[in-house]
């Protein structure tokens, strides 16, 4: 999952390890000049987590968080499709 745009605005960075140590992350992050999502699975049931931040507003943190649930369920229903 490479997406081009969040939020209005071009992404930056998609992690999976983070910078400082390179060490896994569990999960995905994508980051924006102006906000960020990051996704894992929950350790203890059978979802995924969505955290985020805007640094604009409540509506672009908003938009955000819908933008990433998409995301997210698109590579999670491409998945179960693969198996």
């Amino acid at each position: 999952m490479k997406p081009k745009l969040l939020g209005g605005d071009p992404v930056f960075a998609t992690l999976t390890h983070a910078r400082g140590n390179n060490a896994a992350i569990g999960g995905i992050k994508v980051e924006i000049e102006h906000g960020w999502f990051a996704a894992r699975p929950s350790g203890t049931e059978d979802i995924y987590k969505i955290y985020a931040e805007s640094y604009r507003d409540i509506d672009h943190l908003q938009r955000i968080l819908q933008e990433a649930k998409i995301l997210i369920d698109g590579v999670l229903l491409r998945d179960s499709d693969n198996q």
